[in-house]
């Protein structure tokens, strides 16, 4: 395999890459209901700032049209929603030129499907992440947790119906759930019965209940918890979502390098690729002190990175259903 068919084999594994994840950021915008949003985008630096004027407390007083005292001020005032850069890439992998030459393959068939695979893993790993800084942030506001682990409550529709009450007069902006397949589980046990499947792809799946509200299914690690020898051991966050809770933006700075090297049993050949995303959480800003730039899985999924600005908790991304294993 000459070089030039190591060139060939990485310009479709990119195009394979972008035509399926394209494809699939938009079946995934709809069937979400927008409470996840996956877009493309092109950040430049570590942070992305996005200024917006506050809501202002009290707008609104009583008059009275005898008098003529002062009345008290209100200030209009900006405030800032910060997204954070993530960076990723890809291991090395080995694409040795007699492995292709072995088996006769034509490179573009190989590219292709490391595309497929990068789509994938790519798609798996945004909503991931993105899920695990929504839950980190949200658990450090009590108003927007419902906890029911203390009556050893299992995920069901009644206590998903209280966390969403914790919204108030505005429960119905509550789009979406992110559950764990466990509590799921729980729910068709509960006789909930959930038969019309929207979009599936990897370890991602979204459904739809016969109440309205659709169902994101991911065993994502972010959605299990486990404690040090308290009552219950274990168990499940649940995330309810409004629109636009959560923002994934592709930088579209993927880049990809390929290797040979000699010395060895046989030609080596290896390939890598790196890029970089976005995820902001609405009503939360990134803390650049405290989280850094380009943060560990650690850092983002650290509650005290994210700080709340938004002063109603009903201009939050959501709220935090916790529930026994």
């Amino acid at each position: 395999m000459a070089l030039s068919d190591l060139a060939v084999y990485s310009e479709y594994a990119y195009s394979a890459m972008t035509e399926v994840l394209d494809q699939q950021i938009n079946l995934f915008n709809a069937a979400s209901g927008g409470t996840i949003i996956l877009q493309p985008s092109a950040h430049q630096g570590d942070f992305s700032d996005e200024a917006f004027f506050a809501k202002i407390s009290g707008l609104i007083r009583r008059r009275n049209a005898y008098g003529d005292g002062a009345i008290a001020q209100r200030n209009m005032r900006q405030l800032v929603d910060t997204s954070v850069k993530i960076a990723t890439g890809t291991q090395e992998i080995r694409l040795d030129p007699g492995q292709f030459r072995w088996i006769q393959m034509n490179p573009e068939v190989a590219g292709a499907a490391l595309g497929q695979q990068l789509a994938g893993d790519a798609l798996a790993d945004m909503l991931n992440t993105a899920i695990g800084c929504a839950v980190a942030a949200l658990s450090q506001v009590p108003s927007n947790v419902y906890d029911g682990t203390a009556a050893g409550e299992k995920a069901s529709f009644i206590n998903m119906t209280k966390a969403a009450g914790l919204y108030g007069d505005r429960a119905s902006a509550i789009r979406a759930w992110i559950m764990h397949s466990g509590p799921l589980t729980d729910l068709y046990v509960n006789n909930l019965t959930n038969n019309a499947q929207l979009f599936k792809y990897e370890t991602v799946n979204v459904m739809q209940d016969p109440f309205g509200r659709v169902f994101i299914i991911s065993d994502s690690p972010a959605l299990q918890w486990a404690t040090n020898g308290a009552t219950p051991a274990s168990g499940y966050y649940g995330l309810g979502l409004t629109p636009g809770a959560i923002r994934i933006g592709q930088n579209n700075d993927f880049d990809a390098m390929e290797d040979a090297r000699t010395g060895q049993e046989n030609l080596v050949r290896t390939y890598q690729a790196e890029w970089s995303y976005n995820v902001g959480v609405t009503g939360f800003s990134w803390d650049k002190a405290n989280g850094g730039k380009s943060p560990t899985n650690a850092a983002l999924l650290t509650a005290s990175n994210w700080d709340r600005y938004a002063t109603s908790k009903k201009d939050l991304a959501g709220v935090l259903l916790k529930t026994a294993a």
